[in-house]
């Protein structure tokens, strides 16, 4: 994002504060210097010359990014590339975060450790128009999945959120490059993954036209036949779903639709199903005690339900539901719906 379109962006603001009783993060510190109307009256004080670099840099970086304010702004101010860009200028960062990814994946590779002998899809030449996005985490996982099976591998770079929101632009540059390069050559690309979904649509660069190519797994099941694997342990069991912050609000009607088409399971939804899980990827290392606080209010919600199995489409959602069941004393099985797909359905 230009500056002159950040400028623009900060102008279109009517400080209506609908962004206040959405914003996770004001619903914990009661604070709106890091909500979404506060930051831009900060940012514009700034341009201003009535704020320094240090009066705003602080608050930037509490922001939880999870887009919540610019899905309710009724002026569609695009706030979450304007905090993500502004803070990469006031927080850049001092590391690679391509090297801190990594690192960040050692745990997860440590405990699919048994799967590195299973076979992996090779990097080749694209030869189906159809293009599976393969996420970071699901990488990490050394697993080969459905999804993998039946649409066309591809060498897709990491979504680039990481990096913008943690101030490496470099990376994510180089990352949306090489992304752009194979939606263009594609029809369709598939995604598993809400976020890595979202940060892809964000990408400036994408036609209209290659926005419409951006699909969610569930865009191709609408016409299959899915029944519960006879031998499933969630035969008869509450079955819930965690929105996540960067969900498309159709695809999770998509998603609620196929799960209450699934005969064998009692899909129940949620009260608050887009209540914010509160981890935010490396957000839960910077503030624990911030991050663990919404991860509780997230725990008692799914508690309430009485649900038998917590399913998501995030690998950093998935994260911090098992979090919340810890630190809740629930327990209960959480699953992305790519591998409740694979593990319980038949299709």
């Amino acid at each position: 994002m230009q500056e002159d379109e950040i400028i623009k962006n900060l102008n279109k603001c009517s400080r209506c504060a609908l962004c206040l009783q959405n914003c996770p993060i004001f619903q914990i510190k009661k604070d709106e210097n890091n909500t979404a109307r506060g930051l831009i009256c900060k940012l514009l004080g700034y341009e201003k010359k009535y704020l320094n670099e240090k009066e705003i840099k602080k608050d930037l970086k509490i922001c939880l990014n999870c887009s919540k304010c610019k899905e309710n702004c009724p002026s569609g101010v695009n706030t979450s590339l304007i905090f993500a860009h502004k803070n990469a200028k006031f927080n850049p960062s001092k590391i690679s975060q391509r090297l801190f990814l990594m690192v960040k994946l050692l745990p997860i590779k440590f405990l699919y450790l048994l799967n590195i002998f299973k076979k992996i899809p090779s990097k080749t030449d694209i030869k189906s128009n159809v293009l599976y996005f393969k996420g970071c985490v699901a990488k990490a996982q050394h697993k080969t999945t459905y999804l993998d099976r039946i649409f066309t591998f591809a060498d897709f770079l990491c979504c680039g959120l990481p990096y913008l929101t943690s101030g490496d632009i470099k990376n994510y540059e180089k990352a949306k490059k090489r992304n752009i390069q194979l939606i263009k050559s594609a029809s369709k690309v598939i995604f598993d993954c809400a976020s890595c979904k979202k940060a892809v649509f964000e990408y400036e660069e994408l036609t209209e036209d290659d926005k419409k190519k951006l699909l969610f797994l569930t865009d191709f099941l609408d016409d299959k036949k899915i029944k519960l694997k006879e031998n499933s342990k969630y035969k008869n069991k509450t079955v819930v779903f965690h929105k996540p912050c960067h969900m498309d609000k159709n695809d999770f009607k998509k998603i609620e639709k196929f799960l209450s088409n699934i005969k064998g399971i009692n899909y129940k939804k949620l009260d608050n199903p887009d209540l914010c899980c509160g981890f935010g990827g490396s957000y839960f290392i910077y503030h624990p005690i911030i991050s663990t606080k919404i991860v509780l209010k997230k725990a008692i919600s799914i508690k309430k339900s009485k649900a038998d199995l917590i399913l998501t489409a995030c690998p950093s959602c998935t994260i911090g539901l098992r979090y919340g069941q810890i630190v809740s004393f629930n327990f209960k099985k959480t699953l992305e719906l790519r591998d409740f797909i694979e593990q319980e359905l038949s299709i």
